[in-house]
């Protein structure tokens, strides 16, 4: 029984580790939203094919400052400062599925927050 269970349990393991979706800066361009009033982000590529990304604010409408973008295989990681009240915050964007990206947020601000690709 132990042995069984502990198939299971890697099987599982390996599973959850394989199916982690990988990043393709692609898939990130267009406007998504936030299942709660936060921010509004939206990913674009600009002439030379570089992602950018802009967050702006849900309640106050104003831009949220970009301090740093980068991405790797897993994961995008966008460091950012919101003027009105000198807030630094660190989220790190993870893949759920297709259409929906969770955000982890660090920093002077801490929350998880889900996003969904509008368009």
């Amino acid at each position: 029984m132990k042995k069984v269970f502990l198939v299971f349990v890697i099987l599982i393991f390996s599973l959850n580790v394989f199916s982690q979706t990988k990043i393709n800066t692609n898939d990130l361009i267009g406007y998504w939203k936030p299942d709660e009033e936060l921010s509004e982000l939206f990913f674009w590529k600009n002439v030379n094919g570089e992602l950018q990304a802009q967050e702006i604010s849900s309640t106050s409408g104003m831009p949220i400052e970009l301090i740093t973008l980068k991405v790797n295989s897993n994961s995008i990681f966008i460091k950012t400062v919101f003027i009105p009240n000198n807030w630094v915050t660190e989220n790190v964007y993870t893949f759920i599925d297709a259409d929906t990206l969770k955000r982890i947020t660090t920093g002077d601000g801490q929350s998880t927050t889900i996003y969904r690709k509008v368009k």
